[in-house]
């Protein structure tokens, strides 16, 4: 005997439930990038950059950390990706996600270098000011957003990799300016392409948990470039105003860190009641 309309109607919902439960995989890269974020503050106190290339100096620990870092926790997320995809059978796209982390590891290993060595030039340049950097980021965000919807329209698989060129150089761009405004002070730019990273996965996943997740985290990231958070810790009389570069990092990176940690969980918890 069948069931009542209603009762299909319940099962059919929830087998989307768990069909989206087993398509999402963000849970793992969550505390993955979490660990990594806090762990950064351990080579923020190390020696000068190890060699020079026309006034620019390249592999400080923490360059080094953080190309490690993105590149790694990319890489690791896009290669759960596709063996959770093949244990279940429904695979996410995870073409757009890699871009993303090659236009984030391009601004890592030659904007943050080039910054940090010429960062007494850049303070004093024109074009390191809110009033250029600002307008220029902005316009290149709307490019790319514009570039991004004109590509889900392309037929031709010719003008959908010439859209996707274009989408990456505004996207270097925007972090670029990025760079130039807050790398001279605190070195926190990859937050800002690590939570670029999990907003186009959340895209990708059509997932609204994780693109609350991803939202936080990146204000967190921002609040990491615009702020110093060392002061807070101050005020509450957890640190002095000042105990080297260590603590500054820690404070920075601690709120970001805990934000995925935390997402990670309760994104542990929902996928698991709907599975139940």
């Amino acid at each position: 005997m069948t069931g009542t309309p209603a009762d299909l109607l319940d099962e059919m919902t929830r087998l989307r439930a768990r069909t989206r439960a087993d398509r999402h995989a963000y849970v793992p890269p969550l505390l993955l990038f979490g660990v990594l974020v806090l762990l950064a503050p351990l080579w923020s106190d190390g020696g000068p950059p190890r060699f020079g290339v026309a006034g620019v100096w390249f592999g400080s620990p923490l360059q080094l950390y953080w190309l490690v870092a993105v590149v790694g926790g990319f890489l690791a997320t896009a290669g759960w990706y596709l063996l959770r995809g093949t244990r279940s059978g429904v695979r996410t796209p995870i073409r757009p996600y890699l871009a993303i982390g090659l236009v984030g590891v391009v601004a890592i290993s030659f904007g943050f270098p080039v910054v940090e060595s010429f960062a007494y030039r850049v303070e004093r340049s024109p074009y390191a000011q809110p009033s250029f950097t600002i307008p220029v980021a902005g316009a290149a965000l709307l490019a790319l957003g514009g570039v991004l919807a004109l590509r889900s329209r392309l037929g031709s698989r010719g003008a959908r990799g010439a859209a996707t060129a274009a989408a990456m150089v505004f996207g270097l761009v925007a972090l670029a300016m990025l760079d130039l405004r807050f790398a001279p002070v605190r070195p926190y730019a990859p937050l800002v392409t690590i939570a670029l990273g999990l907003i186009g996965l959340a895209w990708l996943e059509r997932s609204k948990v994780l693109g609350v997740i991803s939202g936080c985290f990146a204000a967190a990231a921002l609040l990491a470039n615009l702020y110093n958070m060392q002061h807070v810790f101050f005020h509450l009389g957890v640190f002095a105003r000042y105990e080297g570069e260590a603590t500054m990092a820690f404070t920075n990176t601690l709120v970001p860190g805990l934000v995925l940690l935390a997402g990670g969980g309760v994104a542990w918890c929902l996928e698991r009641r709907a599975r139940a």
